[in-house]
């Protein structure tokens, strides 16, 4: 194991401007939480959080600018200013970092939110409140690592452990159950034998948590470089409180489909409407659409996913026509990636089956092609407008729909004539 007292970590240098303008003030204030964890692991953190034994309205006077972002719960955003030009000063950004007091949660009645927080002077004391044990690390060049759970140890050994008794932490908030998965995804980590067993025991409290933040979480697992691990959440008996229909879904799809592809660890189609795509293959596409409008993803997500789920066994020919009418709902770069899923799906059984000898490559060469050529594909890319054929004498109406959809027909077996010469002498001048 590393020993604690030599870890240095290489704190931003808007982190060690704030933790040293505490110390000055006479305060503690260090890293803590996820951007410990990620940097004893080399990866990169997205947020540096920074708690500190300051009172709100002290960290308020202690910098000029601040947003009152939880305030009630002692958190308050600190806005560090960055010039975006060196001749012009009036040209800054303000970078935000969440700073909170150090505290203690008060009970849980709801299973989501303490009752009130009392400020305290121990950071100890904060740390304990915390979900597990790697998040519970702070540092600062002055004092080095604080480890009070053994976090180290357990990050070390690639385990999530609730810090404290895990029945207690999942009774504060049951969206942790959800979070232990995830982070288990994230990390590569397993969940420590007790704290699994607490998940299975509260594994019904996630109905008390909304829809909304269980998809982030969700969102945030299926994403990860393990995404297999959504298997977790059905041996922990969780899968049936996500949301209606989704403990129907097959868990395994993402193990098969790594071994299927000879076996790799990072899934390639990473989007998030190309994950959940995966998670519901197989699924009709109005079952998919509810499962996704009760998680609450976005109506952009959605349309995607449930275009991918509905087409992803669904055969496309090897001929030029008909991948051009296929591409007609949707955008080039969106049927590209329709294609990517299906190579991915081609090893595995239910895709033979259900899709049989379909040359899924042959498709992806001709689809390239098109592109390459910047063939005409859809309706708005016809030469031929609406305006010219009422300019030519046409009268407004469903006649000049139908005669635009003829050329359009035209042009997409044949894109060389996608000229209004070509089209206007074959289809108003031909006597």
């Amino acid at each position: 194991m590393k020993d604690k007292g030599s870890i240095r970590i290489e704190l931003p240098e808007d982190v060690r401007y704030i933790i040293g303008a505490f110390e000055e003030a006479g305060f503690e204030a260090f890293a803590v939480g996820g951007c410990i964890r990620d940097s004893l692991l080399s990866r990169k953190p997205e947020d540096w959080d920074i708690t500190t034994s300051a009172r709100p309205e002290e960290i308020k006077s202690i910098f000029g600018r601040t947003v009152d972002t939880g305030i009630k719960h002692g958190t308050v955003t600190v806005l560090i200013k960055h010039s975006l030009s060196e001749f012009n000063p009036d040209k800054y950004e303000l970078r935000p970092y969440e700073v909170t007091t150090y505290r203690v949660d008060g009970e849980y009645k709801d299973g989501r939110h303490p009752e009130k927080v009392s400020f305290s002077p121990s950071l100890k004391e904060d740390l304990r409140r915390r979900d597990f044990t790697v998040n519970a690390m702070a540092y600062n060049d002055t004092k080095g690592l604080v480890d009070e759970f053994d976090g180290l140890s357990d990050m070390e050994a690639g385990i999530i452990r609730c810090v404290g008794d895990p029945d207690e932490r999942f009774s504060e908030d049951a969206l942790r159950i959800l979070r232990a998965v995830r982070f288990e995804a994230q990390l590569g980590f397993g969940i420590e034998e007790q704290t699994a067993g607490a998940i299975r025991g509260h594994a019904a409290n996630l109905s008390l948590v909304s829809k909304e933040r269980i998809q982030a979480e969700l969102s945030k697992l299926i994403c990860s470089s393990h995404p297999e691990r959504v298997a977790e959440l059905w041996r922990l008996c969780m899968a049936e409180h996500i949301c209606g229909g989704f403990s129907e879904l097959s868990p395994e799809i993402f193990a098969e489909l790594s071994e299927a592809s000879g076996g790799f660890s990072e899934l390639p189609l990473r989007d998030k409407y190309k994950r959940y795509a995966i998670l519901l293959s197989g699924q009709e596409p109005s079952r998919a659409q509810s499962i996704l409008r009760e998680l609450r993803l976005d109506n952009d997500t959605i349309a995607k996913a449930v275009f991918l789920v509905k087409e992803l066994f669904v055969p496309i020919k090897s001929d030029s026509y008909d991948i051009k009418l296929r591409m007609q709902p949707v955008t080039r770069e969106l049927f590209s990636e329709l294609i990517g899923l299906k190579e991915l799906f081609a090893g595995t059984k239910q895709y033979k089956e259900l899709c049989g000898l379909e040359d899924i490559k042959s498709v992806r060469s001709i689809f390239e092609r098109i592109v390459r050529r910047d063939e005409p594909v859809y309706l708005k890319e016809l030469i031929v407008k609406g305006s010219d054929l009422i300019k030519a004498g046409m009268e407004p109406g469903e006649e000049v729909g139908s005669l635009l959809r003829l050329m359009h027909d035209d042009v997409l077996r044949h894109p060389e004539h996608n000229s209004i010469l070509f089209l206007f002498s074959r289809y108003l001048y031909n006597g």
